[in-house]
């Protein structure tokens, strides 16, 4: 029965810190923008690099890894040991599980994405980051669409 809990208390701690990352696709939209007008500039790519897009930079702010890793260690060490022993390793397990937690999750939070800096016809200089599913070379002629919100994206003209 204890291994039955400790399965299923895994097993859903993996899918709540799973679905922590933000989609930074330039294919995605969110469902607010639909029906609103957006800006559209001609630019072209002058420079790219690669970068990583990270979320919750320090170890606090990942509060679901945290409390998932939590109870999963908890549980975990409440399995190990006996009488007054159960109570110090469901402790460590709880506090391990905690930091490993925060850990789990801040790396899910990161991602790679590209830093695209766009000369518009005007001169001006922007910068958009955006996911890796489109990859736009310097000197390629782009459009930049920028939402009532200020979410920008770049695609292939």
């Amino acid at each position: 029965m204890k291994r039955l809990l400790i399965s299923v208390v895994l097993c859903g701690s993996l899918l709540m810190i799973g679905g922590c990352g933000r989609n930074i696709s330039s294919s995605s939209y969110d469902a607010r923008t639909l029906g609103s007008a957006n800006s559209t500039y001609l630019c072209t790519v002058v420079n790219v690099r690669k970068v990583m897009v990270e979320e919750g930079d320090y170890l606090e702010n990942n509060k679901t890894g945290q409390l998932v890793g939590a109870l999963a260690g908890g549980v975990l060490g409440n399995t190990i040991g006996g009488g007054r022993g159960r109570v110090v390793t469901t402790t460590a397990g709880a506090l391990a599980g905690a930091a490993a937690g925060a850990y789990a999750e801040k790396s899910m939070k990161s991602q790679e994405a590209f830093e695209y800096v766009v000369k518009l016809s005007s001169g001006e200089l922007k910068t958009i980051v955006q996911g890796t599913d489109t990859i736009l070379p310097v000197g390629q002629s782009a459009l930049l669409i920028v939402d009532h919100r200020g979410r920008s994206r770049l695609i292939a003209n």
